[in-house]
């Protein structure tokens, strides 16, 4: 099919659906200026002081980074808080909040950067299922407690040297906080049960519509939940500029756009306006 009859086909399964899911990654926060990590030469470019040392993305967003390169590691995060508070949800976001005022829906979203709830997204519809990084908790697990700390800036930070200082510290034993993030190889994040609970309650009940955006294999969590709701007979729709995203899912209604660009597009199709 071509680009403006998958549109139009995806503008009807919209107008249809009472209940959406919207499967929101990486992709989705690219037209905020936020990174994806995934173009290693646009990490190194941004990081120099990792390539020195050979210190991927993954290897930094870890607890063994938090335990083994400290400053580093926190330098990590740091640079990426003080990125994301430099930027604004683009128009997708609101376009989506506005959609979730017109019909029941929720999203569950694999970004860490908190530009759904910054776009005014409601709190009980929404699961940041790789959890924030506008929330800590003690990278010692002294207690299952998380709290919000949305300062910026919240460390120190040489970006020459990319060493962050002064810590943020546990609210408990006052020891060094992490980010309250699920990251590699991590069997400490404590998760966000009222978030949690609010997506278990969601798909309770059956759901017309998926809209999968931004998704990356290399890390297919929403992919998966988007298969299976398509196996159970749910229509999804994949927004992402890379073809081979698809490769999952599979699905007829895949746009070739970026994710502020299909939403805007299907917002005017569907309800001829804007959020």
């Amino acid at each position: 099919m071509e680009k403006l009859e998958i549109l139009h086909k995806a503008s009807d399964l919209i107008k249809k659906s009472n209940r959406t899911l919207f499967l929101t990654s990486a992709g989705m926060s690219a037209d905020s200026n936020i990174p994806t990590f995934r173009d290693k030469d646009g990490y190194w470019k941004n990081f120099p002081p990792f390539k020195e040392k050979n210190l991927e993305a993954q290897d930094l967003a870890s607890p063994w980074a938090f335990r083994n390169e400290l400053p580093h590691a926190w330098a990590f995060y740091e640079w990426r808080r003080r990125n994301a508070d430099e930027n604004q949800p683009h128009e997708g976001y609101k376009i989506i909040n506005k959609w979730l005022e017109a019909q029941d829906g929720f999203i569950h979203t694999t970004n860490t950067d908190g530009l759904h709830l910054r776009s005014g997204c409601p709190e009980d519809k929404i699961l940041e299922v790789h959890g924030s990084m506008w929330r800590l908790q003690c990278l010692d697990t002294c207690s299952y407690q998380f709290w919000e700390d949305i300062s910026v800036p919240l460390c120190d930070l040489n970006t020459g040297s990319m060493k962050a200082s002064n810590y943020p510290v546990c609210r408990n034993c006052r020891g060094i906080a992490r980010p309250h993030i699920l990251m590699f190889g991590d069997g400490e994040y404590i998760g966000h049960p009222e978030q949690e609970g609010s997506f278990k309650r969601f798909v309770q009940e059956p759901i017309d519509l998926a809209i999968l955006v931004g998704s990356s294999g290399a890390v297919p969590t929403n992919d998966y939940i988007a298969l299976h709701l398509m196996e159970r007979g749910t229509p999804v729709i994949n927004v992402n500029l890379d073809p081979s995203s698809n490769r999952i899912v599979n699905t007829d209604y895949f746009l070739e756009m970026k994710g502020k660009e299909a939403f805007v597009e299907l917002d005017r199709i569907t309800f001829g306006g804007s959020a």
